[in-house]
């Protein structure tokens, strides 16, 4: 019996840092554990390359021009999905195409009835009013009605005026075409029980698991601290994750300086993936002061999948989760951090029953099986 295949067309996938990347790796898993075969199409760069292409069979790599990036915003972005098309005839023989973000999706409208086009989150910000931000929200727009649509928050939904609630029709198709399958965390790696993180025998610590960018919020997350830290004088702010904006970085470190938080701020940017369940399970609680571009983030539901509870700001995908929530502001978070302290064990085991409920793999690879079911059936039709 011949398998069908499912092709996956991303700008972010080898190697695996972040957690776009853990998202597919785990959607790999669930369909080869349901018959089907996978075949990923990403960018060539440094580190990953046709040299590489060795360490994962399942990739093929695509033509990208990067160096006017430097000129062009996105114009790496552009380059990918316009040589995606070298690929058509790898794609012909994909069943099914999932295209990681809208962005991808406008030269593969010939494939129009089996491409289901995933979102990771609103990947625009149209109140900056750059060309940028506005060419991805236009070409969201389109999206929505030529394909079936797969998102893991809903706001992405109600920016694009589809009438939904925060947390409803978890895993359902909540419209024609449209699916709304938050993520999901695996309680058997990340769970309670295990190894722990020694930070030191007589401090405890606040867990940032951001990666070093703007919209990550890392700054409000060292101006909330420097509130809360005034009232806990042994607690302090781990923040781990890869840094992606040297210049971001740069400025947090300035921030820290100037808000005198220096020694009771850490940096750790090479933890490895199967070491963050330790830091979870060691932190006496999680921030993640997202500003924007965020769907049902992994690191919450990860954290709290630890019984470590989660603070978080209300923004983006965030308002689907059942962390203890805030304003994007600094003495707000102050005030949940302070809030969530207090009545650490309350929230940690009401967070933990919740996704272990609702954002189970079970419920994540079910959910997928039938996008996935239902599209072959309509094109078989």
């Amino acid at each position: 019996m011949i398998k069908k295949r499912i092709g996956h067309v991303t700008f972010h996938y080898f190697p695996v840092v972040g957690g776009q990347e853990v998202y597919i790796k785990n959607l790999l898993r669930v369909f080869e554990e349901n018959g089907f075969d996978n075949i990923i199409y990403q960018p060539m760069s440094s580190k990953a390359n046709l040299f590489t292409k060795g360490i994962d069979k399942k990739i093929k790599f695509i033509l990208t021009i990067p160096v006017l990036n430097r000129f062009i915003k996105d114009f790496k972005k552009f380059s990918f999905s316009c040589f995606l098309l070298i690929r058509i005839f790898s794609l012909y023989k994909d069943d099914v195409i999932i295209v990681h973000y809208a962005f991808h999706s406008w030269p593969l409208l010939c494939f129009k009835k089996k491409i289901i086009v995933l979102s990771h989150g609103v990947e625009w910000d149209i109140r900056y009013n750059s060309l940028s931000d506005k060419l991805h929200f236009i070409i969201a727009q389109k999206t929505f009605n030529s394909f079936t649509l797969v998102v893991n928050d809903s706001h992405y939904l109600r920016t694009l005026s589809l009438n939904i609630s925060p947390g409803v029709g978890f895993f359902s198709e909540v419209s024609n075409k449209k699916w709304f399958i938050p993520n999901c965390v695996s309680n058997i790696k990340f769970h309670p029980l295990g190894e722990r993180y020694n930070h030191s025998d007589d401090r405890d610590f606040i867990l940032v698991p951001r990666q070093i960018t703007v919209d990550r919020g890392i700054d409000l997350a060292i101006q909330t601290f420097s509130i809360i830290s005034a009232k806990y004088k042994t607690l302090d702010l781990v923040i781990i994750g890869a840094v992606k904006d040297t210049s971001y970085k740069k400025m947090c470190d300035n921030l820290i300086d100037e808000l005198n938080l220096r020694g009771r701020v850490v940096w750790n940017h090479n933890v490895n993936n199967d070491d963050i369940p330790k830091y979870y399970r060691s932190a006496i609680l999680t921030l993640i002061p997202t500003l924007r571009r965020e769907g049902t983030s992994l690191s919450a539901l990860e954290a709290m999948s630890c019984k470590c509870p989660v603070v978080s700001t209300n923004v983006a995908g965030l308002a689907d989760l059942p962390t203890v929530q805030a304003n994007p502001e600094k003495e707000a978070l102050a005030n949940a951090i302070d809030e969530c302290i207090k009545y650490r064990s309350k929230y940690s085991e009401e967070q933990f029953k919740k996704v272990n409920t609702i954002f189970n793999e079970e419920n994540w690879a079910n959910a997928w099986c039938s996008v996935v079911n239902s599209l072959e059936i309509k094109n078989l039709a």
